[in-house]
């Protein structure tokens, strides 16, 4: 993979690819109907999610193949961006895959269909999407959450999980 330690984040291409690699996979199980390729690919995902961004195996396998022939890219992405999107998307193929396993097939493609979009939108804008709908409910629940405390407890700790949550999100 293209990474130089002074550099902070990756580059994007071998994680788009590992992005196009699962929807592709995915969208040719539901076409045949091969149920069980749902629980092939939430492995395979939980294995990247497992090893990391540099050490997955389909970012390793692009960066292998096509990687010393790529120039340079601006363009980085934040580590723990792919992470917490990596984790959501095995998260919800986790859910698919106990589907199948339950015999409730339809359900668990209307599932991972799901997965095949953002996936699909992931390789081709690199716009992580998962990421951002994760922050988009997590600050919803901690408004919830801190209203509760405070109409308990008088206590205003709102200052403290916006700054908490403002330095995990990116720039």
């Amino acid at each position: 993979m293209v990474h130089h330690p002074s550099r902070r984040g990756l580059d994007p291409r071998p994680l788009r690819f590992e992005q196009g690699v699962l929807a592709l996979l995915l969208l040719v199980g539901f076409v045949f109907q091969l149920e069980l390729l749902i629980p092939v690919v939430t492995v395979l995902l939980a294995v990247s999610g497992a090893l990391g961004p540099r050490r997955a195996p389909l970012p390793r396998l692009f960066s292998a193949t096509v990687g010393d022939r790529l120039e340079r890219t601006d363009a980085l992405v934040d580590v723990q961006i792919v992470r917490l999107s990596v984790m959501v998307q095995t998260g919800v193929l986790v859910v698919a895959s106990l589907l199948v396993f339950l015999g409730v097939g339809f359900l668990a493609w209307i599932i991972a269909l799901a997965v095949v979009a953002t996936s699909a939108y992931d390789a081709a804008t690199g716009g992580w999407i998962e990421a951002g709908l994760y922050w988009r409910i997590a600050r919803r629940l901690a408004v919830v959450a801190t209203s509760a405390y405070d109409a308990a407890t008088g206590g205003w700790i709102e200052a403290g999980l916006y700054w908490r949550i403002a330095r995990r999100r990116r720039p």
